[in-house]
């Protein structure tokens, strides 16, 4: 089999390199090596639990909040972003002014019900509503997961999860998407802006001509929004899913 170019060069840079390591006398551990203890008190107990994780932010006052969210299925079921204030987490409480606010220029686009929001967001603009709505009423279910308040403005931004067009083959699943929304009234309104991170694939509903086999890719969700302060990027990482027909 003939050599890779630099190959040799390589190898002969290799062997040079031991042997100058190996004239080299390693140095002896420290015989004061540090230990550590590392103790675990009690679980404490968590008030607030949610469908969505607690994301904590700081207003540009320095006020500590946290948000989290929920879009059950169900026709009745509760669709909401809420918001919590006070001192830490353990201090905080729910937010009504945020968590009960309503659009004044569309009495739908409400923080505790977004089913309106949802299914009029660019992911919902292009969903579709599953042929059975017994078990997913709406066409798009979105959840806001992490907040990010710009210094300068105040604005307020956030990454959103998506699940639509449930039931794309007549399962019990749904596609992904991530979309950004942004406040410029700390919270009481939102818009949803466009696509941050949306699957290569297909998300046609039966689209048999791009998964013509058992299995499809419903894209990525469950994002987490981390601010890189110092170059002033917005991070996030998001989970790839992709399921099997059912």
């Amino acid at each position: 089999m003939p050599a890779r170019p630099g190959t040799k060069s390589a190898c002969a840079l290799a062997a040079a390199g031991a042997m100058l390591l190996g004239g080299l006398t390693a140095r002896p551990a420290s015989a004061e090596a540090p230990t550590y203890t590392v103790s675990v008190g009690a679980k404490g107990s968590w008030t607030h639990p949610d469908d969505s994780p607690a994301a904590t932010y700081i207003d540009k006052d320095g006020s500590f909040h946290y948000q989290s969210a929920h879009a059950l299925y169900g026709a009745d079921d509760p669709r909401e972003w809420t918001f919590y204030s006070g001192a830490n987490f353990d201090a905080a409480t729910r937010d009504a002014g945020l968590s009960d606010a309503v659009n004044p220029a569309d009495p739908e686009d409400r923080n505790g019900d977004t089913t309106w929001r949802c299914n009029n967001s660019p992911t919902g603009r292009e969903a579709t509503y599953a042929p059975d709505t017994s078990n997913y009423a709406q066409k798009n279910y979105c959840d806001l997961m992490g907040v990010w308040v710009d210094p300068d403005s105040g604005d307020w931004y956030g990454l959103v999860h998506n699940e639509f067009t449930p039931s794309p083959f007549g399962d019990g699943l749904h596609y992904d998407a991530i979309d950004y929304t942004v406040s410029k009234d700390q919270g009481r309104t939102w818009h949803i802006k466009n696509h941050v991170l949306t699957s290569p694939y297909s998300t046609k509903r039966g689209d048999d001509g791009a998964f013509p086999h058992e299995t499809y890719d419903y894209g990525d969700g469950d994002p987490r929004l981390f601010v890189d302060t110092a170059s002033g990027y917005r991070n996030s990482f998001a989970v790839h899913r992709p399921s099997g027909r059912w």
